[in-house]
């Protein structure tokens, strides 16, 4: 069985070859499911009676379901579950590139080890993150908004910014939402697109689909709507602090921040504060 998921123009291609296993994903990634074709990355998926993590280097541990391994000239995640057993209920294992891994199931762990959900989370968005930054993109957390001609916009800011409050004013406005909370910037003949992913927020948008990118702004909440223009380190700064990069890959990290800083140079960026209510829409509409 085999199945690909498309983000962020990043076609991912899943098999299984063993007949007796069904593939699945759930949730906001079905909307992200795309015809077979020519695949980017290819995960075969297994199963296997127990698995142990890595006698190799330990580069990250998340304190609670995840960690990160460098083991030769691979790079393996191994995931546990308290519910489960503290040995690993799955492994996944990736070439230094990441567009070739395995996905290993320990079968002592599983109630039902017949019906497979490889990518589920949180090993797309880790894929996706070490992925782009390997010459591909960079996401962020941010809420993508296309309205009307085509005009993309960003909104930026960690948790409690707002960024779910703009998604539903914007959404109630007739835009297309493209996520409330994870987003995919990548440069495309010149120019600075934004994507969809399907990790969203608690407003639960996610769209496959993208845009070339007319503005990021940078969200607080305040007494009125007003914008800040920002450039150079200022935006730099503030962008990076709402990416997602792989802290412990030295190159990865380096073209992280040399991407950040283009799309800084290309995207006019501003501070926006603004009031919980549909003006700022109109707030927004009306200065760009």
């Amino acid at each position: 069985m085999t199945f690909t998921l498309g983000v962020a123009d990043i076609a991912t291609r899943v098999v299984c070859d063993e007949p007796a296993v069904a593939l699945t994903v759930s949730g906001a990634a079905r909307r992200f499911l795309v015809p077979e074709g020519p695949a980017d990355v290819t995960i075969q998926v297994e199963r296997a009676s127990s698995l142990e993590d890595p006698r190799a280097e330990k580069l990250f541990d998340s304190g609670l379901v995840w960690r990160l391994y460098r083991d030769g000239g691979d790079f393996v995640f191994s995931f546990t579950s308290a519910s489960l057993t503290p040995v690993p209920y799955k492994l996944a294992r990736f070439d230094t590139s990441f567009t070739n891994g395995t996905v290993s199931f320990n079968r002592a762990c599983l109630l039902d080890d017949r019906v497979l959900e490889p990518l589920d989370f949180p090993l797309a968005e880790l894929l996706m993150i070490n992925l782009l930054a390997r010459g591909w993109g960079v996401e962020i957390h941010g809420c993508g908004v296309i309205d009307r001609g085509n005009t993309a916009y960003v909104f930026a800011g960690q948790s409690q910014a707002g960024k779910s409050t703009i998604a539903r004013l914007w959404h109630d406005e007739g835009a297309t939402i493209l996520s409330d909370d994870r987003l995919v910037l990548r440069l495309r003949d010149g120019n600075v697109w934004v994507y969809g992913t399907p990790w969203h927020g608690e407003a639960e948008f996610a769209v496959p689909a993208s845009a070339p990118l007319s503005r990021i702004f940078f969200l607080d909440h305040g007494r009125e709507n007003r914008v800040r223009p920002m450039r150079g380190a200022g935006a730099l700064a503030q962008l990076f602090a709402c990416s997602f990069p792989p802290f412990h890959d030295e190159a990865g990290l380096s073209f992280t921040l040399e991407l950040l800083d283009t799309i800084t140079d290309r995207v006019p960026c501003a501070g926006l504060s603004f009031l919980p209510d549909a003006g700022v829409v109109s707030f927004v509409r009306a200065g760009t």
